[in-house]
Order: C-alpha cells, then sequence, then structure tokens
C-alpha cells in the first residue's frame, strides 16, 4: 500500500487523465463495503466497481443519462478538482470518515489542483453572484407582474365602462335611426300629398286656361257683334222686333 501511495503522489495529473486512475487513487480514500446484489453500473468492471458505487453514492462523481459510468472516457483536471473539494469538505464537515493517510493524500491531491481549486472557488462565487441577481430578477419581475396585473384589471375595469358606453351609444343610435325612419316616411306621405297637389293644380291651370280662352272668343264674338249693331243702326237698318 506504501509503495502505492508513493507511486500515486509522484504520478504528474494532466488533463488526459483516465477515469480509471481517478477511480484507483480516490479508492484509497474509500470504506470499503460489501458486494451487493445486481450491479446498477453494468459498464464498470468488478475490480473498479465498489469504488465507483461509492464515489457515485457519495455525491462525487455522477453517472450519464442513460445510466452508465463510461469509465473509459477523458476527464478535465476541473472535475478532478471538482472531487477533491467535495471530498475535503466532508471531510472537514466530519461527514466522511479520514486516517492520516487519507488527510496526507487529500493535502497533496489539493495542492496538485491548487489552480483549478482557487479557479473553481472564483468560478463558484460568480455562479452565485448570478444566482443572487437573477433571484434580484425574479423579485423584480414578480414585482412588474403585480403591477402588470393591477394595471390589467384597472384597464378591464375601463373596457368594461366603454363597453357599457358602446351599448349605450348603439341604443341610442339604434333610436335615433327609427325616429329618423319614421321622419322618413312622413317626409314621403307629404311630398305624395304635394305631387297630388301639384298635379291637381296643374288641371285646375289647364282648367282656367280653357276658360280663358273660350271667354277671349266670346269677348271677341261680342265685340263684332257690337259692331255690327252698330252698322246697322247708322244705316237705318232695323232688326225685326223679336
Amino acid at each position: 500500500m506504501r509503495k502505492e501511495e508513493s507511486r500515486v503522489y509522484h504520478i504528474t495529473l494532466t488533463s488526459k487523465w483516465k477515469l480509471k486512475v481517478v477511480v484507483a487513487v480516490l479508492t484509497m480514500l474509500l470504506i470499503a463495503v460489501p458486494v451487493v446484489a445486481g450491479r446498477p453500473f453494468s459498464d464498470v468492471p468488478e475490480w473498479a466497481y465498489q469504488a465507483v458505487k461509492k464515489l457515485v453514492d457519495g455525491g462525487y462523481l455522477e453517472l450519464y443519462e442513460d445510466g452508465t459510468f463510461q469509465g473509459n472516457n477523458a476527464v478535465n483536471r476541473y472535475t478532478l478538482a471538482m472531487v477533491v473539494a467535495k471530498m475535503l469538505v466532508n471531510i472537514g464537515e466530519g461527514v466522511t470518515p479520514a486516517g492520516r493517510e487519507d488527510v496526507t493524500l487529500l493535502r497533496k491531491l489539493s495542492n496538485e489542483f491548487q489552480n483549478e481549486l482557487v479557479l473553481l472557488t472564483v468560478k463558484n462565487k460568480e455562479l452565485e453572484e448570478r444566482l443572487s441577481k437573477i433571484e434580484e430578477g425574479k423579485m423584480i419581475l414578480a414585482e412588474d407582474q403585480t403591477k402588470n396585473t393591477s394595471g390589467i384589471k384597472l384597464l378591464s375595469d375601463e373596457a368594461k365602462a366603454l363597453r357599457g358606453e358602446i351599448a349605450a351609444l348603439q341604443s341610442e343610435i339604434t333610436k335615433i335611426a327609427a325616429d329618423i325612419l319614421k321622419e322618413k316616411r312622413q317626409v314621403d306621405s307629404i311630398e305624395g300629398k304635394f305631387v297630388s297637389l301639384e298635379s291637381a293644380q296643374e288641371k285646375q291651370s289647364a282648367a282656367i286656361d280653357d276658360l280663358r280662352v273660350q271667354l277671349e272668343k266670346e269677348k271677341r264674338t261680342n265685340r263684332i257683334l257690337t259692331i255690327i249693331l252698330g252698322i246697322l243702326g247708322v244705316a237705318g237698318i232695323f232688326l225685326p222686333s223679336p
């Protein structure tokens, strides 16, 4: 075991480490557990099964969506740093028991991943700040939504009042239209009477014109008779008495 630890201490970790190496190193930090019935990680070999299960159960690593571990995939230094950071936190809080050798190994690993841990801490702080801003944004949106709800209610009340006014106006328009139609019918009736009167006047005018013509004829006849009678009187011709 000492020889294996010494070999692990001198490994230069790179971004192309295979996950198998990580599992082999972290196995030293875990307490062995009995083999349980069933193999939920179908793609994990027997020699790494308990270590992988312990890491997944402890929340240090996660399975893919299809439930596989895919241990042959490359792992970057940030992933390793996150695993080490979680272990440091759990050991510090007493969640995960660890011996002196485990603490020494973790200390060496934390030194190895110091830059990544610092960067992850910074990123975590940035994420917390972003989360805080998002929460503030949600509160602002909630307030805006409340204002919008009040505004919508006010607009709804105004729209309801306008609909009432429009209904009243339409009723008034309908009444006015009925009055106009009634007046039009009366006007049409009066115009019909005017037409009848004009026709009667035209007939009367024609009759009067006929009477005038006849009167002129009679006047002309009377003048002629008067002239004839005057001539006969001058000549001494007397008409026999009737």
